[in-house]
């Protein structure tokens, strides 16, 4: 089934963040599909317009900074000058920098929060009131919004935050009928994934076999759809974090067994990504 039979976006507008990246241009593809007008907004100019220039459809490229209140309400301005609607908004960028916490420099400990929770934070608190009722927020949180990552502590505490932040949130926009959607893939092969898998990141990315960033995106517009809750891919996996998220003192235990079947699953993907072991 094609996303135009499932949405009807005709005259209505859409923001997405990170467009430009790996998940960010599915989901604005399969926007523009249903024939949302997309607000793409992205750090890197560069990168957005090489994005735009691969889609067929109305587009709004924006640069903004999720980690300067300023960049992010002059983008709030750039968009309040073109339309005072926004039906859809999309929090897709996210940003890991994978080790121990103690290795960690302090400005690599500050972006990861300000991309991955204060970002989504600052874009809702400027965007939500152009949000009419009936309208739809999702957030791409991660499976690590419910399951710890050794080693990717700083991007798990922001992840879990998220996820508190996407349920609180969607009570209080109920009398509004807006819906808050979360969706928390596991390992998901995009730029960001290959970068963990040479550079130190958790196995537990690599226990399933890493999703397509077209999987996220089928996923994310269906919740605008929806407009369920959360969303587990795959939903296997959800149904263990969400288990072993109840009892993390079990981990520990369980531990070797998971680190096992990722570190197997880890060379599999780098010979796949055609990296050297």
């Amino acid at each position: 089934m094609s996303t135009r039979k499932i949405l009807d976006g005709k005259g209505k507008f859409a923001l997405v963040t990170g467009a430009a990246g790996g998940i960010g241009q599915p989901i604005t593809r399969r926007l523009l599909d249903a024939g949302f007008h997309v607000l793409m907004l992205d750090i890197n100019a560069t990168g957005l317009e090489a994005a735009r220039a691969k889609l067929d459809g109305t587009t709004t490229g924006i640069v903004c900074d999720l980690t300067d209140p300023a960049s992010v309400a002059q983008a709030a301005a750039s968009v309040g000058a073109l339309t005072g609607r926004i039906d859809v908004i999309v929090n897709n960028a996210g940003l890991i920098k994978p080790g121990p916490f103690l290795s960690l420099k302090e400005e690599d400990i500050e972006r990861q929060v300000q991309i991955n929770l204060l970002g989504p934070l600052r874009i809702l608190h400027h965007f939500l009131p152009s949000v009419p009722n009936g309208g739809s927020v999702v957030n791409i949180v991660s499976m690590a919004g419910i399951l710890p990552l050794a080693d990717s502590s700083v991007y798990t505490a922001g992840k879990f935050g998220l996820r508190g932040f996407s349920n609180s949130l969607s009570l209080e926009l109920r009398s509004r009928n807006i819906r808050v959607s979360g969706i928390y893939p596991s390992g998901v092969d995009t730029p960001m994934l290959r970068m963990e898998a040479q550079s130190g990141g958790s196995p537990l990315n690599f226990v399933s076999d890493p999703l397509s960033a077209e999987q996220v995106a089928e996923t994310a517009v269906r919740a605008i759809g929806e407009g369920r809750l959360e969303y587990y891919l795959p939903y296997g996996d959800g149904i263990l974090s969400r288990i072993l998220g109840n009892i993390p003192w079990i981990l520990p235990r369980l531990l070797p067994m998971f680190l096992k079947k990722g570190i197997e699953g880890h060379k599999r993907y780098l010979a796949k990504i055609g990296v050297n072991q």
